[in-house]
């Protein structure tokens, strides 16, 4: 076959560019836009391997996170994808709270973002309140700063936790920021892994966002799209059993103590004044009842301790099956 000439080039060029972009022309198939600009450093397939990782911290957040606040907490939806770094530091919320951390043996520094949307109501909570807090956008006071570490670091902790069976990590917070414009971990176009969780408390939802620079967790990306570590990484039976307990044990409940019950007319009531005494029908040494949550659980003898009340636990079984005593 001869070559073509420099003129037959140029008319087959432009007949072709006529066609495609004439109306009504089918566009073409099996096209995929791709920036040169932005080339993909993350495959797909160790894309999937980080979303898998970071739904099993997602699960396990939500049990650490409930237990430290006492609160219903949802960590759900963890979506990991690939941007730049400028586009990271664009989305982020302003005023922020942005935690730059080292992940040792791993060289260079990441980020964590809890959005004020639910890192107020979070800080309510652990000051004792009931979590309600919305509507705020200020800047965090630096006793709220202090606050909100510790959610930093049960989120950091849980992170370390879901990477260990691709390697041994120790997070380490270097700072904290209000103003996305001081946090500067890597270069504005410089490829970073974005993951995305969303959180949930009472009626208040907001993310959780990581951004590791590429430089940074590059080691480790043989290692996810090998799948070396997904033998390991199943979980072992009752190992999420043994979260759940683990997280449920710093629960408060309600413990109180009954010592009997009567029934008095509406007029009795109303006439009672201090000193009145009422007989509860239950002869004397008879052992109390311990409640929890309203639900009794053990009989014990009240008595004191020091300069308190206190009640010695006699027996498990026979309060959980007793039935009612009589006129009590």
């Amino acid at each position: 076959m001869s070559e073509l000439s420099a003129e037959e080039f140029a008319a087959l060029r432009e007949a072709v560019r006529h066609e495609s972009m004439a109306p009504g022309a089918p566009a073409p198939q099996n096209v995929r836009r791709y920036d040169f600009r932005v080339p993909d450093k993350f495959p797909k397939d160790v894309l999937r391997q980080i979303n898998h990782l970071h739904d099993g911290m997602a699960r396990a957040l939500t049990t650490q996170l409930s237990a430290q606040l006492r609160a219903t907490v949802r960590v759900e939806d963890a979506r990991a994808e690939q941007r730049t770094y400028q586009e990271f530091v664009r989305e982020a919320s302003d005023p922020a709270i942005l935690a730059a951390f080292a992940a040792e043996p791993l060289m260079g520094s990441a980020l964590l973002e809890v959005e004020p949307v639910i890192a107020f109501p979070m800080i309510d909570r652990l000051l004792g309140g009931s979590g309600d807090a919305h509507g705020l956008a200020r800047p965090v006071t630096e006793i709220e700063l202090g606050v909100i570490h510790r959610v930093l670091h049960a989120i950091l902790d849980t992170w370390r936790d879901a990477w260990s069976h691709v390697s041994g990590l120790r997070p380490r917070i270097l700072g904290v920021e209000t103003n996305p414009l001081f946090t500067q971990v890597v270069a504005p176009t410089e490829i970073v892994l974005a993951v995305t969780l969303v959180c949930g408390l009472g009626r208040q939802e907001g993310r959780i966002r990581l951004c590791f620079p590429h430089t940074m967790i590059e080691p480790l990306l043989q290692r996810l799209a090998s799948r070396q570590w997904a033998a390991t990484s199943s979980e072992a039976p009752g190992t999420r059993e043994t979260e759940l307990r683990s997280g449920l044990a710093d629960v408060m409940v309600a413990v109180s103590v009954e010592i009997g019950r009567t029934r008095l007319p509406l007029r009795r009531v109303l006439g009672l004044r201090p000193g009145d005494l009422l007989p509860l029908g239950v002869p004397v040494g008879t052992p109390a009842r311990l409640q929890v949550h309203g639900q009794p659980k053990f009989l014990g003898r009240v008595g004191r301790q020091g300069g308190h009340i206190a009640l010695q636990i006699a027996s498990a079984e026979a309060a959980a099956g007793a039935p009612p005593r009589k006129g009590v």
